[in-house]
């Protein structure tokens, strides 16, 4: 599969879901994950989508694929929302709750070194 078909199903992926379809999202991201099984942003989208689909035995399997895959800063904010959200529905509700934490937690993280950065540039050009 080339770049082009990859970005094809991506972007049917990603209308089926927004109309609703979930089952046909589920089904075209497992295929996408079946050849990009390294891609952490498709094993993501894969979780997403099973969830969608009802069906988070699929999603956790997906989410356990990419937790050793090397992730952006963003993507990893989005991996841990995500596993909160299969763990919960999983009925795991305490894990879910860490998950979430640990999530808010780099969130927090982010967010104070934003303030301490406009504040340097702040006093700098002061």
């Amino acid at each position: 599969m080339d770049d082009s078909q990859k970005e094809f199903l991506e972007i049917l992926i990603y209308l089926f879901l927004r109309y609703n379809k979930f089952d046909e999202a589920f089904a075209l991201s497992l295929v996408l994950a079946e050849y990009f099984p390294k891609d952490a942003l498709v094993n993501l989208s894969l979780a997403f989508a099973a969830l969608k689909a009802n069906t988070p035995n699929a999603a956790w399997n997906a989410l356990q694929s990419v937790e050793s895959l090397p992730k952006s800063k963003e993507l990893n904010k989005l991996f841990f929302v995500l596993k909160s959200k299969t763990l919960w529905a999983l009925g795991r509700d305490g894990e879910a709750r860490s998950a979430y934490t640990h999530f808010l937690g780099i969130q927090e993280k982010d967010l104070r070194l934003a303030v301490v950065c406009s504040n340097t540039k702040t006093k700098a050009t002061s």
